[in-house]
């Protein structure tokens, strides 16, 4: 499921980053925290697949703007069937009935709202000096929590400082049915509306439909310990930044007990004592970075390829590439430097704080269990080496020799293994055909478009390194996807006994699962199976000489416990429903599975006589989940019916055709529609274009 964060223009770039770093930090192991715009809010099916939306801080007339109507009416209606909607400080002024801002100033903002979650007034700022985009008239403002509400577990806590910016208190809170008011702004000198008897609604919560939405005139996203105390908005020290370093722990077991308000599962515990300090770049409750170690299935494999990163390096050993910096170090025995975090500029314009990467070389063995406890390379090499033996045929040898998996880079904790490859074309360029990078754990994880996460423990991630042949006239670059998504599936279900693990594929790159019903019970009464996203595939492509340099990053869950469901969560329940005792995988296995799988079709694919996917359309339409499946084009307008009827066989295009209000098929009126320009909700029925 996905936590989505409003970033389009109006959100203040500085809270668009707290919160995704909060969210990311106390909730990212169980959803994945990526930004949206209003052309997604508008033209994707994000609902079914949205746990939380967020709006976060700035300003609110081009949210106004952009998003009244048609997004307006789709929040509405997904928090009315049971969404969860966050509105922060600016946010929260536009989820409310209607906005006082600064009433007769310049900046003055009035006027009725459409969200109308608060069924008032929400009126600032609360306290005077705000100046938009800037820190001058930020505040440590003292809160007095609702701990009946809040179900806080810290004895104690029934107050705290947050930052405040500008931001409102709601009028009335206590009269509104279905309003709960989460925390009050402490009465303090300079408040708006003094003469007002009793404590201001900072924090409220309000009962819409069957869904919830909380609304804050203050920042509890905000982490003290990425605000710079020597900015000289904030004033000679000790001045905000410091006061609110005081609190930081606190605050943090707020804003956890706010999300699990909302019915988030949290992360992990928090301590109850004051978390320190971090250091700059650090993001509490995300890990550190560890060193990536590079090894292969021969030492000579290592040599070569080390030879190549020493021609990119310089004197001092370190490979400056377009996103990231590598400090190669000879072997494991040699100390390990520490990096400082330098601070550089996103596409986006924002600030990122990125640390150089250690590139640990094992020239003559892979390194012990030890240093890499959640991956075993050297089980990896061995497992590769077994099943490559066993899938031989010594009358027709594999042509040219088997290479996908020969060297590999691990890294227990990584950025992301698809943008250390594709981001670093210079260093991709280097490296040999069938080169593995994976990590057990990305905090920066990529998917397609705008998705990024940090990754679960027991998914398996990996991105390889592919050249595939431009003059392949017949083998076309687009059909990748889909056979990296075949070759997990099949690298699962073609071994003996495993044949009816229930792994589907859904156009064009996603591996879905059948859900293990709660009771067998419920198969003999005709409940039909739970389909839901095990794994997914994205391909980046660029051009080098007469080839294409394809990057392949793929993401499957394999160990991972309940409740999410896995590869071996769907072996467990076949083997109690079966009687069968077939062998879980481990991560090392199954990634030595898919590898041999993907490169055996790959090369049939290349081959083949000339045939392409025309010889995989059988296995393809085996295992995938649209076979004369209706869906919607919401594409058009009006919305078209359409039956879906394959992938075309020169583009990898989805063949679909008209149908006519009894569901029967009108000659003649053909769609065919773009694997990575339509986004496509199975669940809802669904195709539209994506943003």
């Amino acid at each position: 499921m996905n936590i989505l964060v409003y970033s389009g223009d109006g959100t203040s770039r500085t809270s668009l980053i707290h919160t995704v770093n909060s969210l990311r930090s106390l909730v990212g192991q169980h959803y994945d925290v990526m930004k949206i715009d209003e052309k997604g809010l508008l033209t994707e099916p994000w609902e079914e697949s949205t746990s939380l939306l967020v709006i976060p801080g700035g300003k609110d007339l081009p949210y106004v703007r952009d998003l009244n109507g048609p997004v307006n009416d789709k929040i509405r209606s997904y928090v009315h069937s049971g969404g969860r909607f966050f509105g922060i400080c600016a946010g929260a002024y536009y989820g409310a009935d209607r906005i006082t801002f600064e009433r007769g100033s310049p900046l003055e903002v009035l006027g009725s709202r459409e969200l109308k979650f608060y069924p008032g007034e929400c009126r600032g700022g609360v306290y005077p000096g705000f100046v938009y985009e800037s820190e001058s008239g930020a505040n440590a403002v003292g809160l007095q929590l609702n701990r009946d509400l809040l179900a806080l577990d810290q004895p104690g806590l029934d107050e705290l400082k947050v930052y405040f910016n500008g931001g409102g208190y709601f009028v009335d809170a206590d009269k509104y049915p279905g309003t709960q008011t989460l925390a009050w702004y402490k009465n303090e000198p300079g408040q708006i509306d003094a003469d007002i008897p009793g404590n201001k609604a900072a924090m409220v919560a309000c009962q819409f439909g069957k869904g919830l939405a909380v609304l804050t005139g203050v920042h509890p996203e905000y982490d003290a310990t990425h605000l710079d105390p020597r900015n000289p908005e904030y004033g000679p020290q000790p001045n905000v930044v410091t006061r609110l370093l005081e609190k930081e722990g606190e605050r943090r077991i707020f804003l956890r007990s706010v999300l699990a308000k909302m019915g988030l599962n949290i992360t992990q515990p928090e301590p109850t004592n004051a978390v320190a300090v971090l250091p700059p770049g650090a993001i509490q409750g995300v890990p550190a970075i560890t060193p990536l170690y590079l090894a292969s299935i021969h030492p000579s494999y290592t040599a070569q390829l080390t030879r190549s990163l020493t021609g990119l390096a310089s004197a001092d050993s370190q490979i400056q590439e377009a996103n990231d910096t590598f400090q190669l170090v000879p072997s494991p025995q040699h100390p390990v430097p520490a990096h400082s975090p330098v601070v550089t500029e996103t596409e986006e314009g924002e600030g990122e704080e990125k640390v150089t990467k250690n590139i640990i070389l094992c020239p003559s063995e892979p390194p012990s269990s030890a240093l890499t406890p959640e991956f075993d390379m050297r089980l990896f090499f061995g497992h590769l080496q077994q099943i490559r033996q066993q899938a031989q045929d010594p009358q027709n040898p594999f042509r040219g020799g088997y290479k996908f998996g020969n060297s590999l880079l691990y890294g227990q904790v990584v950025t992301s293994t698809q943008t250390m490859l594709d981001k670093n074309f210079g260093l991709c360029q280097q490296l040999p055909d069938g080169f593995v990078c994976n990590a057990t754990i990305q905090v920066s994880g990529r998917g397609r478009g705008r998705n990024s996460w940090i990754s679960p423990p027991g998914c398996l991630q990996f991105s390889m390194v592919l050249r595939h042949p431009v003059q392949a006239a017949h083998a076309s670059a687009v059909f990748v996807q889909y056979l990296v998504a075949l070759a997990v599936v099949e690298g699962v279900c073609s071994l003996p006994g495993y044949e009816d693990v229930p792994l589907r594929l859904k156009w064009p790159n996603d591996i879905y699962a059948e859900a293990p019903l709660e009771h067998p019970s419920q198969a003999q009464a005709g409940v039909k199976p739970k389909m839901i996203k095990i794994g997914g595939v994205l391909v980046n492509s660029n051009f080098s000489g007469s080839e294409f340099l394809l990057v392949i990053g793929c993401g499957v869950n394999t160990t991972n416990p309940n409740p999410t469901t896995s590869i071996n969560h769907l072996i467990r329940y076949h083997n109690r429903i079966t009687g069968k005792d077939l062998a879980l995988f481990t991560q090392e296995s199954l990634l030595a599975q898919i590898l041999l799988k993907f490169e055996q079709l790959h090369e049939q694919f290349l081959g083949g006589n000339g045939r392409g996917f025309a010889q995989f359309e059988e296995m393809y339409y085996k295992r995938w989940l649209h076979s004369d499946a209706l869906v919607t084009l919401t594409t058009m307008t009006p919305h078209r019916r359409v039956r879906i009827k394959g992938v075309t066989l020169d583009y990898g295009l989805l063949k679909t055709v008209a149908v006519d209000d009894q569901g029967r098929d009108i000659i003649g009126e053909e769609y065919r529609l773009q694997p990575d320009g339509n986004s496509f909700d199975m669940l809802k029925g669904l195709i539209s274009l994506k943003a």
